[in-house]
C-alpha cells in the first residue's frame, strides 16, 4: 500500500516542508512556512496532512556532532510532541545533521542569499525525507 509521507525541517523562523511517498521513494521540497508561531505553524501542518492525504510525518531533529540534543533539538522536539498530539499520529524522529548545510552547498552559485534562505530549509526538508525513505524495507509488492 502506498502511503504518502511528509517531512520537516523545523525552524524558529522557517520551516521548510517535503513531499514524497514509500511507492516512489522519492522526497521533493514542497512548501515553506514562514514566522508562524508554533500554534499556527502547528494548524497549517495539520492541515497540509489532511489536505494531502498524509500517512507518515517525519520532523528532523538536529542533534549536535557529537549525538547529544542542543537548545534547537529541545524545542524541535517539543515541538515534534505538539504536533503529535494535535495530528493524533505519531512522529517519526530522524537525525537531520547536517542537512541544511547539505541543501546551502547544492544552492551555491545559483541563487544569491535572499533567495537561497528562502529555498534551503525545503530543500533539507527534502533530504531528511528521502534518508528515511531510503532506510524503508522494501515491500512484499516490490519482490
Amino acid at each position: 500500500m502506498v502511503q504518502r509521507a511528509i517531512a520537516i525541517d523545523y525552524g524558529l523562523r522557517r520551516t521548510g516542508i517535503a513531499i514524497g511517498d514509500t511507492e516512489s521513494r522519492m522526497a521533493a521540497p514542497f512548501e515553506l512556512f514562514e514566522n508562524l508561531p508554533d500554534a499556527a505553524l502547528l494548524e497549517a501542518i495539520a492541515g497540509l496532512v489532511r489536505r494531502e492525504g498524509i500517512d507518515i510525518v517525519v520532523c528532523g531533529l538536529p542533534f549536535n556532532e557529537n549525538g547529544s540534543l542542543g537548545p534547537q533539538a529541545q524545542r524541535t522536539e517539543v515541538f515534534a510532541a505538539g504536533l503529535e498530539r494535535r495530528l493524533q499520529m505519531p512522529v517519526v524522529r530522524v537525525d537531520e545533521r547536517l542537512t541544511s548545510h547539505d541543501a546551502e552547498s547544492r544552492l551555491a552559485g545559483h541563487f544569491t542569499r535572499k533567495q537561497k534562505r528562502k529555498r534551503v530549509d525545503a530543500i533539507a526538508a527534502a533530504r531528511i525525507l528521502q534518508d528515511y525513505l531510503d532506510h524503508l524495507k522494501p515491500s512484499p509488492e516490490a519482490r
